[in-house]
């Protein structure tokens, strides 16, 4: 994996150089060149995009093995004829080596001068991961397949002219669970556990970030409190409370420091899979679970030369079972490097690759905008 990464970051470093230098010498008002300094830049063809772009990504992600995903974005409208980000709609499938994949739509929507935001999203996924159980770190895991259907409902207000948002999101993941335990006896397929998550949240949020993709300054948060019951078809009576907290704070000219905490909280008798996870960078998703999860990241990030960006970051977190555990909880560091190119000047959206270390494992991510974008 070290070598595929390596390798491949090689290859986007390279073509992206080559990209920069061959937009020299274009002619003025490329769609891919920036006049302001002759360099790549896709901000002209946002500006002027609308309708249909394909867009395709790789798969990095430890817990799942390499793999490829394509999405199809519709753009309702130009940047240029919104002064904002337009309403966008788009199909999106993937999959990876392991056997994961996923297959489905969303609409985001900016609606009214941005005063209002929504988001909708329906999706069909098969996971295969690793699980090693909530509290516990199992040598090797078991392997858990997730066969799921995902519908998301979510709309936020702007209060006044302020920053502030409010809104209410409702989530429905139903999942067929399967638990391959290593027992040689014939034709035994694994445990089978069917489970339902309806889930009603309020949500309020602040934003003041310079931008929505690759934040130089200003703050995000955002808590969430919600609230799951049998009448609306779960199988328990549980609640979440989620608190995110992000902040962005230039040093000087060219150094720009970035804060991230998330603290994340589940009461009553909630599904195994919907308990909270640590999500940090080089740590693989489902490995550290428990009902309360509280995860610190800072990052650090250097303007080298023009628009290449270098970034270094750790973090950790903690999964502790109830708040008298917390100092015997299972915790896990990451630290980890990466670098940017910033892609679309305009809009402030950066390009680039991670690489990440924790405690026992290791993993490479492609990241458009910022690792922590919300």
């Amino acid at each position: 994996m070290k070598f595929a990464a390596r390798t491949f970051g090689t290859l986007f470093f390279l073509l992206t150089i080559f990209a920069d230098i061959t937009c020299y010498g274009q002619k003025e008002g490329s769609l891919f060149r920036d006049s302001a300094d002759n360099a790549f830049d896709i901000s002209n063809f946002l500006i002027r995009k609308e309708g249909f772009l394909p867009v395709p990504t790789l798969i990095t992600e430890p817990a799942l093995g390499f793999g490829g995903a394509l999405g199809v974005l519709f753009f309702h409208s130009s940047f240029a004829e919104r002064h904002a980000t337009p309403n966008i709609s788009g199909i999106a499938g993937g999959g990876t080596s392991n056997g994961t994949w996923v297959i489905g739509g969303f609409h985001a929507g900016f609606w009214n001068e941005d005063r209002i935001r929504y988001l909708g999203a329906f999706f069909k996924v098969n996971l295969n991961v690793s699980f090693y159980g909530p509290g516990l770190i199992l040598d090797n895991g078991v392997n858990l397949n997730m066969d799921a259907w995902l519908f998301l409902q979510q709309i936020k207000f702007r209060m006044m002219n302020s920053g502030f948002f409010v809104g209410g999101r409702y989530l429905f993941l139903r999942t067929t669970n399967t638990f391959d335990i290593p027992i040689d006896i014939p034709d035994y397929n694994g445990t089978v556990i069917k489970s339902t998550l309806s889930e009603l949240s309020v949500i309020i949020s602040y934003d003041s970030r310079s931008n929505i993709f690759t934040p130089e300054k200003g703050i995000y948060f955002e808590i969430a409190g919600s609230y799951c019951d049998q009448w609306m078809g779960n199988e328990n009576l549980y609640g979440r409370v989620i608190g995110g907290f992000t902040a962005f704070m230039p040093l000087d000219r060219k150094l720009n420091l970035a804060v991230r905490v998330d603290s994340k909280h589940t009461f009553g008798e909630e599904p195994f899979w919907a308990r909270p996870i640590i999500d940090l960078r080089g740590v693989p998703v489902m490995k550290y679970q428990n009902a309360h999860v509280d995860v610190f990241e800072t990052e650090l990030t250097f303007n080298i030369y023009r628009r290449w960006h270098l970034l270094g970051f750790t973090g950790i977190g903690i999964a502790y079972k109830n708040m008298n555990e917390f100092e015997t909880g299972k915790s896990v560091r990451n630290i980890g490097a990466g670098f940017r190119y910033e892609l679309a000047r305009l809009f402030g959206l950066n390009m680039g690759m991670d690489f990440a270390w924790s405690s026992d494992d290791f993993g490479f991510y492609i990241v458009l905008g910022h690792a922590w974008l919300r």
